[in-house]
């Protein structure tokens, strides 16, 4: 009999660029290489994770990771539908805000939100956490309790003054910080072939992404 999902992380924000998608592929390289049975739904159009799926090669560490489309807004019936027999579901969301990035929010357990130093993605993170605010009256309807919020300073540099004011920053913001990942050239060095960060698992980048899982599931409820 199937499992159903253990946990259901959506990486939502509604400005692109932000690595939304680099940091849904890594989290779930990460659950998969803990011998989880991991899915990522890409909920795109420009369906970037399910190219980075497609682009793996045969022999990969990461064979038996299931990438699936769905770039529309569904109920959470469908979103159990897609999910079941998973310990881990990732949902990779749109560059914008609207129906898709909600039901996303209304489905996840926890709601991971990269932002890059600097004052647009600040500007921009006000609308997307209006857009979680719709989603847990939707949650609170269907008695589910608010969405786990989780922030992470994304391709930022350990040596910015940007990076340490938007770690400042956050902490007044409702939500949890769970640090910082940087920007470091084997993200999209592994991504152009389909592969994690976590191939070379003793690389900063790859402890960048151990952290943050950790973080990721030391909230679970």
């Amino acid at each position: 009999m199937n499992q159903p999902t253990h946990l259901t992380i959506a990486v939502l924000q509604q400005k692109g660029g932000c690595g939304k998608t680099t940091l849904a592929v890594n989290l779930a390289a990460a659950a998969h290489l803990e011998g989880a049975r991991t899915l990522v739904v890409d909920m795109d159009r420009q369906a970037s994770a399910f190219d980075w799926g497609a682009a793996r090669a045969d022999g990969s560490a990461l064979e038996g990771l299931t990438v699936v489309k769905a770039d529309r807004a569904l109920p959470l019936p469908r979103f159990r539908e897609i999910t079941r027999g998973y310990e881990y579901a990732f949902l990779d969301g749109p560059p914008r805000l609207g129906d898709v990035t909600e039901s996303a929010a209304v489905a996840a357990d926890v709601a991971l939100l990269p932002i890059q130093p600097g004052p647009f993605d600040f500007w921009a993170i006000a609308e997307t956490l209006a857009s979680l605010d719709r989603a847990d009256l939707i949650r609170a309807q269907l008695d589910r309790p608010p969405v786990r919020r989780l922030f992470v300073v994304n391709r930022t540099s350990a040596t910015t003054l940007l990076a340490r004011e938007a770690t400042v920053g956050l902490n007044d913001v409702a939500g949890e910080l769970g640090g910082a990942v940087y920007q470091r050239v084997a993200f999209p060095a592994s991504a152009a072939r389909g592969e994690s960060v976590l191939v070379e698992p003793r690389s900063a980048a790859a402890e960048d992404i151990r952290r943050l899982w950790r973080r990721v599931k030391g909230g679970a409820r």
